[in-house]
């Protein structure tokens, strides 16, 4: 058996998969829906609003631009169950499909000795349904990760994860992801950080973010990048 020697977490949206381009997402449609059913006002979302965020702070967003003053906790919580009910349906028309070669690449980091696990900003729900959807369903054991509705900020979501990974917390943790706030997050909880390059976010805009390393997308070289970081503690 390896040993194991680091935690590494997956953000979803733009790391392990994505919607076919040009074409609005079933979560950012499930989403909209969502809080137009529950505010009446229609077309509230701003997909470049909704990346890196979590599920409860986009909850938290649509109901203030819907007219909801200071929403409260439970109304939010109220707006991501409406959502995840409409992302169920939305997606059966709107699939997602998996970016790079994710199986590659959990394999590859298990063979070096990493704990592999989630850290999004997705409720557990909606994370199933995209993975699924994606042909990822059986890749990831979803009991090692960290959700939307483990903490408003993504840094409590990512430290969450990380434990439900490593109990003891004396493994180092590094996080994979597509945006600065993933980037942000990891700082936040003494985490390194791989950014991968998707729609706004490019490569330079995660470097000057803080990332540690590049990749171009999910794959078996991702391993590679993460022992170089091992070997180089900050």
């Amino acid at each position: 058996m390896i040993q194991p020697r680091c935690v590494v977490l997956f953000d979803l949206d733009g790391t392990l998969v994505a919607s076919e381009p040009g074409t609005p997402s079933a979560g950012l449609v499930a989403m909209n829906r969502a809080a137009e059913r529950l505010t009446g006002c229609p077309g509230l979302g701003d997909p470049a609003e909704f990346a890196g965020r979590t599920d409860v702070q986009i909850a938290h967003l649509l109901l203030a631009a819907g007219g909801v003053r200071d929403p409260r906790p439970e109304q939010a919580m109220e707006l991501v169950r409406v959502y995840v009910e409409e992302l169920e349906r939305e997606i059966a028309s709107r699939p997602y499909f998996a970016l790079g070669d994710p199986a590659a690449a959990v394999r590859a980091l298990e063979e070096i000795g990493a704990i592999v696990g989630i850290g999004t900003g997705n409720v557990p729900r909606g994370a199933a349904l995209k993975l699924e959807s994606a042909g990822l369903g059986q890749l990831f054991d979803l009991d090692r990760g960290g959700y939307g509705n483990d903490g408003y900020e993504r840094f409590e979501v990512l430290a969450r994860g990380a434990g439900r990974c490593d109990p003891t917390g004396t493994l180092p943790v590094i996080i994979v992801g597509d945006t600065p706030r993933d980037v942000f997050a990891a700082r936040a909880i003494g985490a390194r950080c791989v950014g991968v390059p998707f729609l706004q976010s490019s490569a330079d805009v995660l470097r000057e973010a803080g990332a540690d390393a590049i990749v171009r997308a999910v794959g078996a070289d991702l391993a590679q990048f993460v022992l170089r970081i091992l070997e180089y503690p900050r």
